[in-house]
């Protein structure tokens, strides 16, 4: 009956956190007598001292409330051990904080061991999400390359897969970054990561070939502007996938418009003939290409769009996107990477003036191009592949 009293005492009189959290009782009222007990587990917010938990995150503060207490010497949740800070550490209570590295053995208990040997099992879950994928840094990558993904909770074990099962080689875990080796034979398709704790699978898709509008290797552009780098021919950049094309000068000055800065698809004189570049809403799409940019970019703009069915760049009456992503400073990739820019965002006429994509099936052709610069003359050499508008 005593210690019944006791127990229901905690529940209704949960101790304040002053300094550290502590449990205001008398000998009389707690005896200290008896093996370990715990009674609860709770939030240590004074403001929220009724709420009891059956589990918590990795890393939170959680306050164990029971009786004789004092002797622990650890604490275990499943197979990691808490840091324990003796000060924290009562007869009545003890603050710990719940281990931020994940498990690998799980079985959904807190073990406390005390100086005598004597061995307290609780239940208490540890909470730990799934694996989650937010992007990859380039989706082409070549067999037996480095794909790097972004994300977070990546946690060992952990397996990836590409399509038709094929699991990659880890080669660096991080908890929000994952290098993979690319198997051989990968394919386009969505990639997949596993864990302990959850599976999940990737919105985008690997290798992305949706509405490919150019890839310099079957589908190309004007011979007469920028030139193809081939992947056959130990070309200056390694490609990402097979052949791509360049923007390259040494001196970019004010108003400068030459062919080696443009790229120019017009699709009359192509293969794929009138054919749309994309259909549905722009709303719901993006325009998406792979660039490699080794020398630091600045002040000088791109401008990017599309154009119907005719022999011409239309750069005067059509809408435009402008890429400038060294506004926030000089700009270069560490290999190639993804960019994708909203089909919102071509939202100016060449002026500058808002505008926007009426009718995408309406759009054959595709330029891309630099455009001067209004403050001096600067380098600039950005290589592109596999420009494409895919499903965001």
């Amino acid at each position: 009956m005593k210690a019944f009293m006791k127990y229901m005492l905690l529940l209704i009189l949960p101790g304040l956190m002053v300094g550290v959290f502590s449990i205001s009782c008398t000998e009389d009222e707690l005896p200290n007598s008896g093996n370990p007990i715990v009674y609860y587990v709770r939030v240590t917010d004074p403001a929220k001292s009724d709420s009891l938990l059956v589990a918590a995150f990795m890393g939170d503060l959680i306050a164990i409330v029971g009786d004789n207490l004092g002797g622990v010497r650890e604490i275990w949740f499943n197979d990691q051990e808490a840091f324990l800070t003796p000060t924290y550490i009562t007869d009545q209570s003890i603050l710990v904080n719940v281990p931020s590295t994940p498990p690998t053995e799980i079985n959904d208990k807190m073990t406390m061991v005390f100086a005598d040997g004597y061995t307290l099992e609780y239940d208490f879950r540890v909470d730990i999400p799934g694996p989650v994928l937010a992007s990859i840094k380039s989706e082409y990558v070549e067999d037996g390359d480095i794909a790097v993904l972004n994300g977070d909770y990546f946690f060992d074990p952990i397996v990836v897969t590409f399509t038709d099962g094929l699991e990659a080689v880890v080669d660096n875990l991080e908890k929000t970054k994952l290098e993979v080796v690319v198997p051989e034979g990968a394919s386009t398709g969505p990639i997949s990561i596993t864990t302990n704790f959850g599976t999940v699978t990737s919105t985008f898709l690997f290798r992305d070939n949706r509405n490919t509008i150019l890839d310099y290797d079957v589908y190309t552009h004007e011979s007469w502007t920028s030139p193809i780098a081939y992947a056959d021919s130990m070309p200056e950049i390694d490609p990402c996938s097979g052949n791509y094309t360049y923007l390259k000068h040494d001196a970019v000055g004010s108003w400068m418009w030459t062919n080696e800065l443009t790229m120019q698809y017009w699709a009359p004189r192509g293969i794929k003939g009138n054919v749309p570049v994309a259909t549905g809403s722009i709303y719901d799409l993006d325009f998406r290409f792979e660039v490699n940019i080794p020398v630091e970019w600045v002040e000088v703009q791109m401008r990017i769009f599309f154009a119907p069915y005719i022999e011409d760049h239309g750069h005067d009456n059509n809408v435009h996107a402008w890429w400038t992503p060294w506004e926030d400073g000089p700009y270069t990739t560490d290999g190639w990477e993804t960019i994708s820019i909203l089909l919102t965002d071509f939202n100016t006429d060449n002026n500058g003036n808002p505008a926007s994509i009426d009718d995408l099936s309406s759009l054959t052709n595709l330029t891309m191009m630099i455009f001067g610069s209004a403050t001096g003359e600067y380098p600039v050499h950005i290589c592109i592949d596999n420009p494409r508008i895919v499903p965001r």
